[in-house]
């Protein structure tokens, strides 16, 4: 919860977020409107990640260290399974 709001404040219960798991929820965050779209006579939806808009931020926030980027693709796959596989219900 936000510093100085109170449960009331929100509209939905707040989530609370591990700290270990903060920079994979930002880098998603960030990532909100890099989505791929298929639109066909059935309707449309989420086929996925643009990964060329994800590469240069993965890049920019492990700054050389591949055990870290790896770690964060793998954190934003499994997101991105997450919200495709909700599209689908």
């Amino acid at each position: 919860m936000a510093e100085g709001c109170e449960p009331e404040d929100y509209w939905e219960d707040p989530v609370e977020v591990w700290p270990e798991n903060w920079e994979t929820l930002l880098l998603f965050v960030s990532m909100q409107t890099q989505w791929s779209i298929a639109v066909g006579v059935g309707g449309g939806g989420r086929t996925g990640m643009w990964y060329a808009s994800l590469y240069p931020l993965l890049d920019r926030i492990a700054a050389g260290d591949q055990e870290e980027w790896d770690h964060l693709f793998a954190e934003m796959r499994a997101l991105e399974r997450v919200v495709l596989a909700i599209d689908v219900k």
